[in-house]
């Protein structure tokens, strides 16, 4: 090791190096450089540290909103499946419903399901005719209005085959 930095280097390792140790002004501004420099490193370290322990609990709060979140998604999942079970719940109560309402018609007089028809948002309507056997909804169709059966046999076209 170089001579000459011995009593810096002794001083930064906590030995006691009083101001006539040095043997010219190079070796005592040297040893006060060396001095700010330890004195540096520790405050650097110190707020590293400071950085680490802050980041380590952003962290910890990132994951527990994490956990939050997940638990989150798993309920909107189940809310989403009951949802759709009563949805579909719902579309074949109305199915039966409408197929109910067909049979009722077309067990009435002709004209008096085409009054009764006419009466019925258009889309009801098409699904109820569409539920028929073909001739009594033709019979229900023949009674109603000539622009009244043209929009409900469109809609009855438009409708997805079941």
């Amino acid at each position: 090791m170089l001579s000459f930095l011995s009593p810096a280097l002794n001083a930064a390792e906590g030995d006691s190096v009083s101001s006539g140790d040095f043997t010219s002004v190079e070796e005592r501004r040297l040893h006060v450089r060396i001095i700010e420099e330890q004195d540096s490193l520790i405050d650097k370290k110190k707020a590293l540290v400071l950085e680490e322990t802050r980041l380590e609990k952003l962290k910890a709060e990132v994951d527990l909103k994490l956990e939050e979140i997940d638990r989150k998604l798993v309920e909107m999942e189940r809310q989403k499946m009951a949802l759709e079970a009563l949805s579909e719940e719902n579309r074949l109560e109305e199915q039966q419903r409408i197929k109910g309402l067909g049979r009722i018609y077309e067990n009435m007089d002709p004209l008096l399901a085409a009054e009764a028809v006419a009466d019925l948002d258009r889309q009801v309507a098409a699904a109820i005719l569409a539920t028929m056997k073909p001739r009594s909804a033709a019979k229900i169709l023949n009674g109603l209005s000539r622009e009244a059966a043209t929009e409900i046999s469109r809609l009855f076209l438009a409708m997805p085959a079941q």
